[in-house]
């Protein structure tokens, strides 16, 4: 009798535990041209897979709307700039929605109408060269955002010479929903880099997800520890071309037509990657006064790193480093 009560209580006591969950990761380069990793902490191979093809399907899907420089075929935003935009997907809409309200919420720093002016630098980029001025000049002229024209269903440019470039809030608005799709069938912790827009949900087993956010002069800068936040990075460490010594970086300043001077890098903290994106391009474009105040409007925490080498954090932003 005593070994079959302690049978039944072995048995209830291991169909009541649940196995740890186990670290699972994978890296994909297919979206947003860019590397993306997903890491989650899960029971089994089998499930981690289910939340791949997810997180992936979802990625592919945002990225085929949003792509405007043809590696997805002919986009809603390809057609947007082209003149051709029959049927505009939501998403759409809503970005460039977005796009308008971050206009404002910069003072105009961050404006997605200057496609025109951007699609010049990327070309420039690819070549190693620098634009013409005056073309750079004359590009400027078709970037004003009031010739976005909505209707509550779809979006149409008023200016035919103008073009959208979503590059400074695509990521962290598909990271977000990306997220948000797992969350409905996945209740464990997980976390998404999409090309340095990183969102958490949860924590490991141990702890924190710990991020290490990069000098731009190599190396790890710090680390942040967080659970459930986002964190974002621009700098013009990656994308960029030198030419006669100089660097030039992807990061327009729309008011000089040239990459931004300000910073080097700027890492945003916030509770949603659609805010951190493009809070953190805000932010390398405005000086540290003006980018504090719009700082607090979300309640995000932020680090720059000036190009003497010198480190501004809020107080906040520190928090995370302990």
């Amino acid at each position: 009798m005593k070994r079959l009560i302690a049978a039944i209580l072995a048995a209830v006591f291991l169909c009541g535990c649940r196995a740890a969950p186990k670290r699972f990761s994978s890296q994909f380069f297919d979206v947003f041209d860019t590397v993306t990793e997903l890491t989650v902490y899960c029971e089994s191979q089998d499930e981690f897979y289910r939340i791949l093809r997810i997180c992936h399907d979802e990625l592919i899907r945002l990225n085929e709307i949003f792509d405007i420089y043809g590696d997805s075929g002919e986009s809603a935003a390809a057609a947007l700039n082209s003149g051709a935009l029959s049927d505009c997907p939501a998403e759409l809409y809503e970005l460039v929605e977005s796009g308008i309200e971050w206009y404002d919420l910069s003072g105009g720093k961050l404006n997605i109408a200057m496609g025109s002016v951007l699609s010049l630098w990327h070309d420039c980029r690819e070549k190693g060269v620098l634009p013409d001025s005056g073309e750079l000049s004359a590009r400027a002229g078709h970037c004003d955002i009031k010739n976005i024209v909505l209707d509550g269903e779809t979006v149409a440019l008023g200016d035919p010479e103008m073009s959208l470039d979503f590059g400074a809030i695509a990521k962290g608005y598909a990271a977000e929903k990306a997220a948000e799709l797992i969350e409905e069938t996945f209740s464990g912790s997980f976390a998404l880099n999409v090309g340095g827009n990183v969102v958490t949900r949860g924590g490991k087993p141990s702890g924190k997800w710990e991020i290490g956010i990069e000098d731009p002069n190599g190396g790890i800068l710090t680390t942040v520890k967080v659970a459930g936040e986002c964190v974002v990075t621009s700098g013009d460490y990656q994308r960029y071309f030198e030419y006669d010594g100089k660097r030039y970086h992807h990061i327009i300043d729309p008011e000089t037509l040239y990459p931004a001077e300000n910073w080097r890098s700027v890492t945003v903290i916030a509770g949603d990657s659609s805010v951190a994106d493009p809070l953190s391009t805000a932010l390398f474009l405005l000086d540290e006064s003006d980018g504090r105040e719009l700082l607090k409007k979300f309640g995000a925490e932020a680090l720059w790193v000036a190009p003497d080498g010198g480190v501004i954090r809020t107080e906040g932003f520190s928090e995370y480093e302990k």
